[in-house]
């Protein structure tokens, strides 16, 4: 058995002022991996200026744990991962602003000086995905000997197609605009590979007022009775009134074509849906499988797309 170090130095997506110096690291253990984190305090002193690809400035985070030579001396990420060294530093970052943020927002700062509350304090499945950070980096030490040390961020690059750039120009001159339910969808997938707790609520959300404005503003012109099932009820509910509306179950279509399993992973993620939602809002946290997230907001977009008969976004 050995120690191992990953150090983490994270370039943070704002300035820091620190008013008083910091003296004292902040340390957090997390019992359930056997992973040790310390976040080293800012340097006091004026703003730093922003870096070359966007970072004000850097903020240390140290996991620590004992572990086998063969694992001690594994610096690939894979091992990192199984080690949950990232998810570990991630879950101590968020925890330290939101404490902060939590504190300010009470009026804590003496001065006035609260700032936090207007940032983005998310959590993050892993360090290098948290809105809070711009650039991350990470360093292996084993038994204090330094191994590896290597980026696990680069530069973001918006990239636009030529395909993507024309249906933009025909959309916009038709007036023809994103609806409120797709462009939730679409930050409810944002946030599912960093938040996936907040995805799934956010899809959650998304699934209910595609419901329900399909129920009041397509199924209503056939039959003005589902204009009033669309002002009432919950998911499931409002679920039964699409059914009937669309003339069968979710995905219906699909049955029987080429055995394709997808639509019954898809038609699963959506009946889960609100049991995930449920366990988080009235359970608190709660641990969900990786992937979970992303392939409910898939499902949701394609069951929008069911419902309203938009292209699909099968992938």
């Amino acid at each position: 058995m050995g120690q191992l170090e990953v150090i983490f130095r994270i370039g943070l997506a704002h300035p820091v002022m620190v008013m008083a110096p910091l003296e004292e690291p902040i340390e957090i253990t997390f019992h359930e991996t056997g992973n040790a984190v310390q976040i080293d305090p800012p340097q006091s002193g004026p703003p730093v200026a922003q870096g070359p690809f966007g970072e004000f400035a850097q903020l240390l985070i140290h996991v620590k744990r004992e572990c086998e030579d063969e694992r001690g001396r594994d610096q690939t990420f894979t091992n990192c991962r199984q080690l949950r060294i990232p998810t570990d530093a991630a879950r101590a970052f968020w925890l330290l602003f939101e404490t902060i943020r939590e504190y300010e927002y009470r009026g804590g700062s003496p001065g006035g000086l609260s700032t936090l509350g207007g940032y983005p304090v998310a959590p993050a499945e892993e360090i290098q995905d948290n809105p809070l950070v711009r650039t991350c980096s990470f360093e292996w030490l084993y038994n204090g000997a330094e191994i590896y040390r290597g980026p696990l961020t680069g530069i973001p690059t918006i990239t636009i197609t030529g395909e993507c750039w024309k249906e933009a120009k025909r959309r916009l001159a038709d007036r023809e605009t994103v609806p409120p339910y797709i462009s939730f969808a679409l930050d409810a997938a944002y946030f599912s590979g960093g938040d996936p707790l907040r995805g799934i609520i956010m899809a959650c959300a998304v699934w209910e007022t595609a419901l329900r404005h399909y129920l009041a503003n397509v199924a209503s012109h056939r039959d003005p009775a589902y204009l009033v099932a669309s002002r009432g009820g919950n998911i499931p509910q409002l679920s039964e009134f699409a059914k009937a509306a669309k003339g069968g179950p979710l995905f219906y279509e699909s049955a029987g074509m080429g055995g394709d399993e997808f639509y019954e992973r898809q038609q699963e993620s959506i009946r889960r849906l609100s049991e995930w939602r449920n366990k988080l809002l009235h359970e608190g946290r709660t641990a969900i499988p990786l992937g979970t997230a992303e392939d409910a907001v898939l499902a949701v977009l394609n069951a929008i797309d069911w419902l309203f008969g938009y292209p699909s976004y099968r992938r």
